[in-house]
């Protein structure tokens, strides 16, 4: 960011330098685009600042994440890689959105609530082989 801090110095140089009447209309108008200019640059400057203190923040609770994920998931994961086999995917007559369903659910011939619009969805009429 420093460079358009910079730049923003160096045009306000070139005005001053000019020896622009900031007692005309032109010269007014100069003097106000270089002020605006650098309270931009100034702006961008502290939201520089600030996303990079976020993005450090956020770069830690992903690394704390990934540490529980290891301590939490791993283990369970040759318990839930079987578990692929015990859904049926089915597609709600009214959204036309996919909806996985137990198998289990099916074999009952329970109905089951569409997440996507809030229809009810019939499972009868599929089979759980």
């Amino acid at each position: 960011m420093n460079s358009i801090m910079s730049k923003v110095s160096y045009l306000s140089g070139l005005v001053d330098g000019l020896d622009v009447d900031k007692n005309t209309k032109e010269g007014r108008i100069l003097t106000e685009i270089v002020n605006v200019l650098k309270d931009m640059a100034v702006e961008i400057s502290d939201i520089s600042e600030s996303q990079k203190i976020v993005q450090e923040y956020i770069d830690a609770i992903d690394e704390d994440l990934a540490e529980l994920q290891e301590d939490f998931y791993d283990e369970d994961y040759e318990f839930y890689e079987d578990e692929d086999d015990n859904f049926v995917q089915i597609e709600c007559t009214a959204c036309g959105d996919s909806v996985y369903i137990d198998k289990d659910i099916i074999a009952k011939g329970e109905e089951i609530t569409c997440p996507n619009c809030h229809k009810k969805i019939a499972t009868k009429n599929y089979c759980c082989e």
